[in-house]
């Protein structure tokens, strides 16, 4: 006797996928209690845009960077034309055959070339020029008066010594640089002065000023050894 389940059976539908989830019920699931409801009510918010964030972020750093760039590059021109005053000047220097010849180009083309109101060099104790414009004697211990323990200042003109370095026109300087010269052995100071306040500020690189104080004890050197 043969099982009534063993017959034929009916044609087999082929297995499908499984489908996804239909959204037919979707008022159901927001009525559905009040912790659905908070969800949706949550993403109906405003969503905030990441993108639209790091694009500003990004635009801030750019122009930051631009700045930055274009600050460096006003700085290396105006280091670029300083040094180019510096060389000239030093050229100038080396042209100068004597003593008194290098003081009258320091009162006139080597202060011009620098762009300085008034150019001064002081040998402590001794007098190298009885009518010099430039190069003058000065009493023993003015460098460390002016500048204690370093090698140059830069900045607003100290009236106490205006007079005493740039004489009746002294004060009406704003600004100066002083630099510690050695001359043969002796102390001694080149002193440039500015009507202008920006012309030398503290927070100035003094590079430049000490290759010319170098440049200016070399050339001095041997004249004082020689007696001048």
């Amino acid at each position: 006797m043969s099982d009534s389940t063993d017959g034929p059976q009916g044609p087999i539908e082929p297995s499908q996928p499984p489908r996804p989830p239909k959204r037919a019920h979707l008022e159901l699931i927001r009525t559905d209690g009040p912790l659905p409801a908070g969800i949706f009510e949550e993403l109906s918010e405003p969503v905030l845009d990441l993108n639209a964030a790091a694009r500003q972020k990004q635009d801030l750093e750019i122009r930051r960077l631009r700045a930055t760039n274009a600050a460096l590059i006003n700085l290396a021109r105006d280091n670029l034309a300083t040094q180019s005053q510096v060389h000239a000047a030093i050229l100038a220097m080396l042209e100068a055959e004597s003593l008194t010849a290098l003081d009258r180009k320091l009162s006139g083309r080597i202060a011009k070339t620098l762009n300085v109101d008034a150019l001064r060099v002081f040998i402590e104790g001794h007098r190298p020029i009885e009518k010099a414009l430039t190069i003058f004697a000065a009493a023993p211990g003015l460098s460390d008066s002016l500048l204690g323990q370093q090698p140059e200042r830069l900045g607003h003109v100290d009236s106490r010594f205006a007079d005493a370095l740039y004489g009746a026109q002294g004060l009406s300087f704003k600004s100066e640089a002083i630099v510690r010269l050695d001359i043969a052995g002796r102390a001694g100071l080149l002193c440039l002065a500015s009507l202008h306040e920006d012309s030398y500020t503290p927070d100035m690189a003094p590079d430049f000023l000490h290759f010319f104080a170098r440049a200016l004890e070399r050339r001095m050197t041997p004249w004082l050894r020689d007696g001048q």
